[in-house]
Formats: C-alpha cells, structure tokens, sequence
C-alpha cells in the first residue's frame, strides 16, 4: 500500500472512528427522533418521555403501555472531511500537489481536526401509565488530532520548522443508565388545559473512561540534529457508578391546544470512576542523526528516548451532560399533520454534546396512519446544520421507526450522520 493510501486508511479511520461503538448525547436519539432532527420532545410518551420530559407521563396522551427493545441510535461526525472531498482528493489521480495540501490544511488549521461520536442502545424499556422503567447503554466520546501532525504527515518534515502536538485531546466514557421515571398530573386552571411534572432518577453503572488532561509536545529537524520533547498523561478506568435526576414540566395549552414542555437534563448527574490508572508516557530527543545506522532496525527502535510508565490515582469523578431543553407541538388537521419544535441548551462542556445552542424543527405526515412519513431539519450544537427524514410502521401493537440525518452537508457531502431504528410493542405512543 503506497503513502497516499496509507493516508486515505488514516483519514477514513479517523472520520469513521466512532461509529461502531460510540453514540450522542442529551436525550438519546430514537427512529423516530432522529428523523425529525431531535425536535420530537412533545411527542415522545410512554418508554419515550424518560429521555426527553418525564412529565409527559402525566398527560392524557400518554399510553397505558408499553415496551421498548433491540433499538439502537448513533450520531458520528468531524469538522473538516466528507466522504467526497476523501474520495476525490486522496484517491482519484496519484499525486498530491502542494495548492492540494494547502487546501486540506486550510480546512482544519484554525480548529484542528475535530471529531464526536455518540451512541445509545435501549436495552429494554416498559411504561405503565404515569410510571417507566429503562435500561439504557450509552457511550460518548470526542477527539481533535494537531493540524502540525496532519502537516507532518503530509508534507513530511521541513527544516527547522517547529511542529507542536499541544492540540491533541481525547475524551470518552461508556455507560449503562437504569431509570425510574415518574409523572403527577395537576389541576390547571384558566389557559392551561393539562399540566404534568415529572422526574427521572437514574443510576449508573460506569463501563468505561479515557481522559487526555496533559498534553504538549514539539519537534524540529535541523542540519544538525533532531530536536523533540513530548509528554502525554491518559486516565483511564473500567468501573465507576454514579446517578442522575432529570426534571419536567409539560402543558396544554387552550385555545390552540399547543403542548409546551421545559426539561432540564441531568441536572445532579456524575459517575465517579474508580480505580483509574494514570498512563504517562514521553520522549525526547536533542541530538544529531546518524545517517549510516538507519538501516540498523536498533538503532532506529532507540532513535527517540522514551519513557512510559502506569500508576493508580484512586478515583476521578466526571459530569454527566446536563442541558435545558424547551419544547412546543401542535397537531393539525385531526392529527394528520404533526408540528415540532425544540431548542436545546448545553450547560456544560461534557463528551456528546456543545454549548452551542440547537434549534430543531421537524413535522410528521400521517395521510396513511399504517406509515408515517417525518422530515425535520435543525441549526446549531454539535451537529451544526442538520437535515432529516424518517418512516414508521404502524401496525395494531407494534410499531417501528427507522430515522437519519446527514451533518454539516447531505450524501456524501455530509460531515456527519446520525442513523437510529427501534422497535415498540403496545399501545400508540403517537
């Protein structure tokens, strides 16, 4: 395999990374969800309501019951490549020219090369009337590769240029949430046709953590020697446990029969991980560079002087993601038309999601009630500008949603996607 395609494997690695086995964060994403660009909250009841508002539990809407299985969703994506602009620049033609290379660090030499991944999987989830039980797998992750390295790597060293490493970073955690989410519906008065609170109480079963807190690093050849120094410090941890308290608050209200619903996510949320090891590892080098021993296989294993060394720190807590999430619907034409609308805020700077705010419109189509059809697009958050489309199979009893969105661009244009299919059994939840 020659270099350029060695550097197509690498970028295709790094884009693709963390689909197979790392997924979004907030509220999870559903088939249904997903194909209305996460705007769905005042739709979502039942097993549904715990990852979006418990109080929808509480209003009338809600079904007596159901249950939830062998349901998956994932969101992937970076900041700079798309499947095209891989194709058409490392594997059509055979050269790279240098305008080529300046283009491709043009595009992530002010933000490094980012990439985010998160994924659920609902294990199991039942809900009787006001009360839900789920299960839930979740894994969220988020990295950046320094823009010198891609440099390095594509141009290869430059005399007495100075590449730093300081930018690389690395954050990620899997999970498994159990929850009880409960509803009280109350007894408005005046505009306000239903009102419901609610909460979900979760603990959490921690399966994994990776932390990059130091990092820093340089290189530099010159006509007399090899100058680098680098020192890089992973956590890492297989067991920790913590909890979780989401709060809601969902309304009716009269004339227009508008639902509003405020959810405020993980608001006491932290898993702490136990018996974390601490990974150091550096190298460094200030010397000259003997060009008749390079063939020597030892000589060039011992060319950079490192150390790499493993120690317990005891214990290392990490915050769940917590958000606030505002919410509006409205059904139209006896319901055959469905409108939603969700603006969501990040509150802190966890794995899986952004303080960038999102702003989610989406609209579902119930012409033929056995197949619904969504479309819903968004602005904003981690997945910056987002477009999405989805069906559903609505049978007596059963019902499944199949959902996805391309990122930043459509087809092969897109800098991410999110993909999600699930299955329920009992009464409409919609």
């Amino acid at each position: 395999m020659n270099d350029r395609r060695l550097l197509v494997v690498g970028l295709l690695a790094a884009w693709l990374l963390v689909c197979p086995r790392l997924s979004s964060a907030q509220n999870g994403i559903t088939g249904r969800s997903a194909g209305l660009a996460g705007s769905s909250t005042g739709g979502m009841f039942g097993v549904y309501a715990a990852g979006w508002n418990p109080a929808n539990l509480g209003l009338k809407a809600n079904p007596a019951f159901g249950v939830t299985f062998l349901s998956v969703g994932t969101s992937f994506g970076n900041n700079a490549f798309t499947p095209e602009y891989i194709g058409k620049t490392f594997v059509e033609g055979d050269t790279l020219t240098d305008e080529k290379i300046a283009e491709i660090l043009g595009k992530v030499e002010a933000n490094d090369l980012g990439i985010y991944g998160f994924s659920g999987i609902p294990i199991l989830g039942v809900s009787i009337g006001p009360y839900a039980l789920n299960i839930d797998g979740f894994a969220l992750a988020r990295g950046s590769i320094a823009s010198d390295l891609l440099a390095l790597g594509l141009r290869g060293p430059v005399r007495d240029e100075v590449y730093r490493f300081d930018d690389f970073d690395l954050q990620a955690m899997g999970y498994v949430s159990a929850s009880f989410s409960f509803a009280k519906r109350l007894h408005p008065s005046g505009l306000l046709k239903e009102l419901s609170i609610g909460a979900t109480f979760k603990y959490i079963s921690g399966a994994g953590y990776l932390d990059l807190v130091e990092k820093h690093g340089s290189l530099q050849i010159t006509r007399e020697k090899i100058s680098t120094d680098g020192f890089f410090k992973l956590l890492e941890s297989r067991t920790g446990d913590g909890v979780g308290l989401d709060l809601g608050v969902a309304t009716v209200v009269e004339p227009l029969d508008i639902y509003c619903g405020l959810t405020a996510g993980n608001l006491i949320g932290s898993i702490n991980w136990t018996d974390v090891t601490a990974r150091e590892v550096r190298f460094f080098r200030d010397d000259g560079l003997d060009i008749d021993s390079l063939t020597d296989k030892r000589y060039v294993e011992h060319l950079f002087n490192q150390n790499d060394t493993s120690y317990s720190v005891g214990s290392v807590t990490s915050s769940l993601p917590s958000y606030i999430l505002l919410s509006v619907a409205k059904a139209l034409l006896g319901g055959r038309v469905n409108l939603y609308g969700s603006y969501y805020q990040g509150l802190d700077d966890a794995p899986g999601h952004s303080r960038t705010p999102r702003l989610a419109l989406g609209s579902e189509l119930m012409f033929v009630p056995l197949f619904p059809v969504r479309f819903g697009f968004s602005v904003g958050g981690t997945e910056g500008f987002q477009v999405s489309g989805g069906f559903g199979l609505k049978l007596p009893g059963y019902q499944l949603n199949v959902g996805g969105s391309y990122q930043r661009g459509v087809f092969a244009g897109a800098q991410g996607l999110s993909l999600a299919v699930g299955n329920y059994i009992g009464r409409s939840s919609y």
